[in-house]
């Protein structure tokens, strides 16, 4: 991320929809995040900066109702580390993905009708 212009938030996660849209209104490119944990009660912190990287057209699709978590025994969170994740909705993704880390960095859009994410990197 680079570090010129940076703006650190605290939102609650279920707010993340429409923080990040909000953030790429006047974008032209993805916007660089690290995303936190800050409680227990479901707020996050979130770093936003500018972004010089681009993701990459080819992804996974992402869609997961909350009957399917309890079916997922084995996630590895780096299968979804360094590739482009397509998702309806931010919060159910970082939502899930904030069960197996504390911390992540990553680049956000929004491309035709779904958001597109790619994980850099995290710490459990």
């Amino acid at each position: 991320m680079s570090r010129g212009t940076v703006d650190i938030k605290t939102i609650h996660l279920s707010d993340l929809d429409e923080f990040l849209a909000f953030e790429l209104l006047e974008q032209t490119v993805p916007i660089a995040l690290t995303i936190s944990k800050k409680d227990s009660q479901g707020n996050i912190t979130i770093l936003s900066g500018e972004n010089n990287s681009v993701i990459d057209e080819k992804g996974i699709d992402f869609e997961l109702s909350p009957s399917e978590y309890q079916s997922l025994d084995s996630v590895n969170i780096s299968d979804f580390t360094n590739r482009t994740v397509y998702t309806s909705s931010a919060y159910e993704f970082f939502d899930f993905i904030l069960m197996y880390c504390s911390e992540l960095e990553c680049i956000a859009d929004f491309c035709g009708n779904s958001w597109r994410i790619r994980i850099i990197n995290f710490a459990e």
